[in-house]
């Protein structure tokens, strides 16, 4: 933990009775100016901190913001070792693809409250205002690239679980995304979106980064397509919501580490937005390739379609419902 985040969590332990600067500067070993500093930039980002002689820096606000020291204290999975980030990035995959490059072990976390240049899919942009979460994990997995077909449905797994226990009904659409919903009606609104980034040689995985963006509240802008974690697990804060997630990451990447995507293929299919859909699958220039009922996804994490020509495994493509169910 930094100083900085040192201070904020001195001034939350006192509980609103207040800590005098002297003190904060004793405990933590440091000077009382930086004390001054660190105080003056929680306060520059929206952090209520009253200072009064006597009693010194006392806690009486703080914003929902999905900070490393926010998140950090509510994570207990052990597999996230390190947690880095701030209040804005350009973007946390490419700050955890420049930690993953400098040899930052798995479970190192970046996070942050908004990205000037987020990104899905196909490099589409994402937008990325303040009132979500946006995080990227760093993953060494022991596999060879070729075995990684399953990844972002195990990432979505985990996003779903934690979701999920914040009373969220999650879902999952093939590939990489996490809508609101109940199976077999209209999907209600975009939860979640996942990017993976790997590098790798022909037989060995170095890294794989798991991009994470998650609406918990409206910003300036309500989008259309959004739905928001806020309106269904009311007064959450983004802290709690990227701790969540990130303890149902680990619970499904160790389970997919040690047993492969078989064991939680049924809780995959069980959470699927598109089980039984007629759904259209194009590539990324908008071509159609194929469209077909879909039957499930299978172990290597393709989604399997019965279509007039037979049965079809799809790797990759965008996603469509052609028609309600």
């Amino acid at each position: 933990m930094s100083h900085r985040a040192d201070v904020l969590h001195a001034l939350r332990e006192a509980a609103g009775a207040g800590v005098s600067g002297e003190v904060l500067a004793r405990k933590l070993g440091i000077s009382r100016a930086a004390v001054a500093k660190h105080v003056a930039v929680y306060r520059e980002i929206g952090y209520g901190i009253e200072a009064h002689a006597g009693s010194g820096y006392r806690l009486v606000s703080d914003p929902d913001l999905p900070l490393p020291e926010e998140v950090g204290p509510l994570v207990t999975d052990p597999f996230w070792v390190e947690m880095h980030g701030g209040l804005q990035t350009v973007s946390t995959n490419d700050d955890a693809k420049g930690l993953a490059r400098s040899g930052a072990p798995e479970g190192t976390v970046v996070v942050a409250a908004r990205q000037t240049g987020g990104r899905g899919r196909l490099g589409r942009a994402w937008e990325s205002p303040t009132g979500g979460v946006y995080l990227s994990a760093v993953l060494r997995p022991d596999r060879a690239p070729s075995a990684l077909g399953p990844l972002p449905l195990v990432v979505g797994v985990g996003v779903a679980r934690g979701l999920n226990s914040l009373g969220c009904r999650a879902l999952l659409k093939w590939p990489n995304d996490v809508w609101s919903g109940v199976p077999g009606e209209p999907l209600a609104g975009k939860l979640a979106g996942i990017l993976l980034e790997m590098q790798a040689e022909s037989d060995t995985t170095e890294w794989v980064v798991a991009g994470i963006g998650i609406n918990v509240r409206p910003g300036a802008e309500r989008f259309a397509s959004a739905g928001y974690v806020g309106d269904l697990a009311h007064g959450v804060r983004c802290a709690r919501v990227a701790a969540a997630v990130l303890e149902g990451i680990a619970g499904a990447y160790r389970e997919f580490t040690a047993e492969g995507f078989a064991p939680l293929l049924a809780e995959y299919e069980g959470s699927s937005a598109l089980s039984g859909r007629l759904v259209t699958v194009a590539d990324r220039e908008g071509i159609v390739r194929v469209t077909g009922r879909v039957a499930g996804v299978d172990e290597e994490g393709r989604l399997v379609l019965d279509s007039d020509s037979g049965r079809a495994a799809v790797t990759a493509g965008d996603v469509t419902l052609s028609v309600p169910r």
